[in-house]
């Protein structure tokens, strides 16, 4: 679920989990961690009466002297209100979520040091807020039990449901009733079904964050109103009223698998992707800790979205971590789950991270890991280069003469050609500048491999058809008649020829594009990439060099979707390499 624009809002200035950090005229409660060794902090609530003001000690401690400590899990809250502790003797403020679970373990179960990150880690350090987070899964692991913190709203119901009662802190588990079994009198009430669908439902469940707390946990208390149940009492409370199989009994099943190799990254990134968080940097970090597959992947907030996203998808490819999966649908997810439908222009992302003039980076290695082999076909190679789409627009002589070179490439199928045109005509005219300029993008990609590589199921060499094609319209190479130089909108129209008769024979292309390019597509997206021979003979190498749009995807409002069913059909494969930027240029919708 979505965030309402107001928690949006908040989340700048508060963490996720719900504290507010000092004002600079305020002294800190914070000294910087001992960089030499791995250790963290922990919080010790100070003893007091019920409505004293509560006040709690900061300490550090080192993971090497084998501290025990509870870990605290609960939900950062709405915000609206916020309290004021004291940490270290320095006022600080925290949500009032926050306030009433350390008011409750105050109360409850004093005599315990706590981990709870919105105190614990200095939201304000960057660095340290790194470091700290990737070390969460080791502090949930190591942590004696983890309290999870679902909030004091359910205490109206402990008068009608006596049965809660065996599940209070002062009451040992052993004495507790069975799980399961409560009181005759509140078994199946109308009371106890609404406390059941309410803590099935509680929001807290739908947090990424807990994903990890919950499934490293060796022992886990759930707390609520004035009560407390272990883990097992409280899943066999909602089992026994069979609400369904998501929140708590979802979790209980990751726990019950946690060994079964069902944690690797990509299926953790399906199986949460509608969990919430407030950074969706979270997205991707919040689960790392708790992967089969993936530790030693990085964690640093200060790298952008795309930086995250270019580093999930080298790690996978480097590690093996696809799993024979498609690469560019995992792209998409991966996409979709740190940026939405939100994301930075594609023409600024490109400009960031496209290669500089004179880069040696150029990858010339098909195994090396930033390289991603793609399994494509060809829709055909470019035999004729068009006019701009401000020209068919704007100059009625050009949309004369691109005809005519219709007439003159496809005597054998002029009707399917004139239809191609006549559609993707339509299209530019109904479309704006903007909405045509997201079509295409000129990007060349790092990547270069040798074009021996690229022969088809049948043993044809395309290189070699590629040069006749080549040689065949050497006339049509590149002659710019563009009296257009100024539109945002640089797309060029093209048409293609295929061993074969083809369906698809129009489309508009990046600007770049030269006769003899090979336009290839791939079950996902719409997008198609132009693949360039640069050398002669069997000695020459492949590379993207941009995208391509056939006609009749043109009119589509997204093109982050799968291609249509024949997309394969009756063509040459072709095994391309991309990098990662390459791969997110394809993904623009």
């Amino acid at each position: 679920m979505r965030q309402s624009k107001e928690e949006e809002e908040q989340s700048q200035s508060l963490n996720e989990s719900g504290s507010a950090l000092p004002s600079p005229a305020q002294s800190s409660p914070y000294k910087p961690l001992n960089a030499d060794r791995d250790c963290t902090r922990l919080l010790r609530i100070e003893a007091a009466q019920d409505g004293d003001p509560i006040a709690c000690t900061l300490f550090e401690v080192a993971f090497g002297d084998r501290p025990k400590f509870d870990a605290l899990s609960y939900m950062w809250g709405d915000g609206k209100t916020e309290r004021n502790i004291t940490v270290n003797g320095v006022d600080y403020c925290v949500r009032q979520n926050l306030w009433d679970a350390l008011h409750y373990l105050r109360k409850h179960a004093l005599e315990t040091d706590y981990w709870i990150d919105a105190i614990c880690i200095n939201q304000k350090d960057m660095d340290e807020r790194n470091r700290q987070v990737r070390m969460m899964h080791h502090i949930y692991s190591r942590a004696q039990t983890v309290v999870v913190w679902l909030g004091k709203s359910y205490a109206e119901y402990e008068a009608v449901l006596p049965d809660l009662k065996a599940l209070q802190h002062q009451i040992p588990s052993s004495q507790s009733a069975a799980p399961g079994e409560p009181a005759d009198a509140a078994r199946n009430s109308p009371a106890e079904r609404s406390l059941a669908r309410k803590l099935y439902s509680d929001n807290y469940w739908k947090r990424l964050w807990i994903i990890q707390e919950i499934a490293q946990a060796q022992k886990i208390k759930v707390c609520f109103g004035k009560s407390a149940a272990e883990w097992k009492q409280f899943t066999h409370f909602m089992t026994m009223h069979n609400l369904g199989s998501d929140g708590p009994i979802r979790l209980e099943r990751q726990r019950e698998e946690k060994y079964s190799g069902s944690n690797t990254l990509l299926e953790l990134l399906r199986r949460h992707r509608d969990a919430e968080c407030q950074d969706r940097k979270d997205k991707v970090y919040g689960l790392v800790g708790m992967t089969s597959d993936a530790r030693g992947f990085l964690i640093d907030y200060k790298k952008s979205f795309f930086e995250i996203w270019a580093e999930v998808m080298e790690f996978m490819n480097k590690h093996g971590l696809f799993y024979n999966k498609d690469i560019l649908e995992v792209g998409h997810l991966v996409k979709f789950l740190l940026m939405g439908d939100e994301c930075d222009p594609l023409q600024q992302i490109v400009r960031s991270y496209a290669p500089r003039e004179g880069d040696d980076t150029n990858i010339t290695d098909p195994d090396n890991h930033r390289s991603f082999e793609l399994q494509g076909a060809v829709l055909g190679c470019v035999i004729c280069v068009g006019p701009r789409p401000s020209e068919i627009v704007g100059d009625l002589q050009a949309v004369d003469s691109w005809t005519e070179k219709i007439q003159a490439n496809y005597r054998g199928d002029l009707g399917n050609a004139h239809r191609d045109n006549d559609t993707m005509i339509r299209t530019i005219l109904e479309l704006d500048d903007y909405s045509l300029s997201m079509k295409c993008f000129d990007y060349r990609s790092i990547v270069s491999w040798p074009s021996t590589l690229s022969y088809s199921r049948d043993g044809f060499y395309i290189g070699d058809w590629v040069e006749r094609l080549r040689s065949r319209c050497r006339d049509s190479l590149a002659k710019d008649t563009s009296s257009d130089r100024t539109s945002s909108n640089n797309c060029r129209l093209f048409q293609m020829s295929y061993r074969r008769k083809a369906p698809r024979k129009l489309g508009l292309s990046s600007s770049g594009v030269q006769v003899g390019d090979i336009v290839c597509c791939f079950g996902w997206p719409r997008r198609a990439v132009l693949v360039r021979a640069e050398g002669e003979g069997r000695r020459s190498r492949l590379q993207v060099v941009g995208t391509a749009v056939v006609a009749e995807d043109l009119k589509e409002e997204r093109l982050d979707c799968f291609q249509r069913s024949d997309w394969s059909e009756n063509k040459e494969e072709l095994i391309a390499y991309l990098d990662a930027r390459s791969i997110f240029v394809l993904l623009a919708k």
